[in-house]
């Protein structure tokens, strides 16, 4: 499974300016609203919100994976974002975050949502594949350098 089949253009966030948890979490709701991808951003940011609260989606290194299901999505959606400056997100311990692939996937697909989830993180365990997508110069070379990572990886 590739990131390739669910990255779509207008779900790239290129330096997402906000100070904690919550004001990332608004922006994504607000970003898969206008889209269209969802009737109401703010039911994105409470599931999100949820599962933040039972369980921190922070992978360490910057990186975070926000995720939850949604009712009424035809299919995954991912967004990803990078942030300058780092967002505080998660415990007060952990790593600031500067980059974020936020998963929404329907009930009933949770097995394409772990896959996408293993994906992600596959993608992250790489140093210098983390550093080419922090170097991005704007949300369209974000998403080109996403499409080729993810092309080099099994």
């Amino acid at each position: 499974m590739r990131l390739s089949n669910f990255l779509r253009e207008d779900l790239v966030l290129h330096r997402l300016e906000t100070q904690d948890t919550a004001g990332a979490l608004e922006a994504f709701g607000t970003l898969f609203e206008k889209g269209g991808h969802v009737s109401y951003g703010s039911e994105v940011v409470q599931a999100l919100r949820i599962r933040e609260e039972s369980h921190t989606t922070s992978l360490g290194k910057g990186v975070a994976v926000p995720h939850a299901t949604v009712p009424g999505l035809p299919g995954p959606l991912l967004l990803v974002a990078s942030a300058d400056p780092p967002v505080p997100f998660g415990p007060p311990d952990s790593d600031p975050v500067d980059l974020f692939f936020v998963l929404l996937s329907p009930p009933g697909r949770e097995g394409e949502h772990i896959k996408l989830l293993a994906r992600i993180c596959r993608l992250a365990q790489h140093p210098e594949d983390l550093d080419e997508i922090r170097a991005a110069s704007d949300a369209g070379s974000l998403f080109d350098t996403l499409l080729r990572l993810d092309s080099r990886h099994v």
